[in-house]
């Protein structure tokens, strides 16, 4: 902005010398200046004048456009800012509400059942997804533990099988598939999440990956309560 008016002034400045010069060369010059006639010479003078005030015009110009280009990329860097942070805002409180909501772990095949609805449903809130695939993978065997198909709005689509070992490597058998898995590395259990697209960003696959991790622990917590229900006294006297 400093050049700018640092331009214009230049500009005015010479302009103003301009009309100076004009009504007073006839007073200044009174004579011929290297053999060229008097009138020559004012008209030369006049003329450079004009030319460098064009000049410094022209730079002014310039300046200004580059300005105004500039203001107009930083308006649109500063709306695809808001966008994103809009974003995020809502993610952050979608991933907010996926941890907040439940006061207590699930204890019954039905609460386990309820965790994984709503955390399908959550990822489906984030994702442009028509369906997801939940699936807990017992890493000994390689087989599945629990595997739940959840689609958007409830509406059908065709059974696609997805093989466990090209899951715990990343991959799977579509053409458009993302496969996110739990980062934990020291359990005999990994949770993996299927989508039929791409995650759009990094940010998209942080709350997934939060998410299953989440997921994770609820099925862990789950399995110790139940197994801990199964060998308690209590249960064995009311079995007897």
């Amino acid at each position: 902005m400093q050049h700018v008016f640092r331009w214009r002034k230049i500009f005015f400045s010479l302009l103003a010398l301009n009309f100076i010069l004009s009504a007073f060369i006839p007073f200044l010059i009174k004579s011929d200046f290297l053999g060229l006639p008097e009138e020559s010479v004012e008209v030369l003078i006049i003329a450079l004048l004009l030319i460098l005030a064009y000049i410094v015009n022209f730079l002014y110009l310039r300046e200004v456009g580059r300005l105004r280009r500039y203001q107009v990329n930083l308006e649109d860097r500063l709306q695809d800012t808001f966008k994103y942070i809009g974003s995020v805002n809502l993610q952050m409180e979608e991933m907010r509400q996926a941890f907040a909501n439940f006061k207590k772990y699930p204890e019954s095949k039905k609460d386990i059942r309820t965790v994984f609805v709503y955390f399908s449903e959550k990822i489906l809130s984030i994702v442009n997804a028509d369906w997801v695939v939940l699936r807990i993978i017992d890493l000994k065997t390689g087989r599945t533990i629990r595997d739940d198909t959840f689609t958007r709005n409830n509406q059908k689509i065709n059974h696609i099988k997805f093989d466990n070992q090209e899951i715990l490597s990343g991959q799977c058998n579509l053409e458009q598939c993302t496969v996110v898995k739990s980062d934990q590395e020291n359990l005999n259990i990994k949770a993996c999440c299927i989508l039929p697209s791409k995650l759009k960003s990094r940010d998209q696959e942080f709350f997934v990956r939060s998410m299953i991790n989440q997921l994770e622990m609820m099925f862990i917590v789950f399995s110790s309560l139940s197994n801990r229900k199964v060998i308690s006294p209590k249960n064995r006297t009311k079995t007897k």
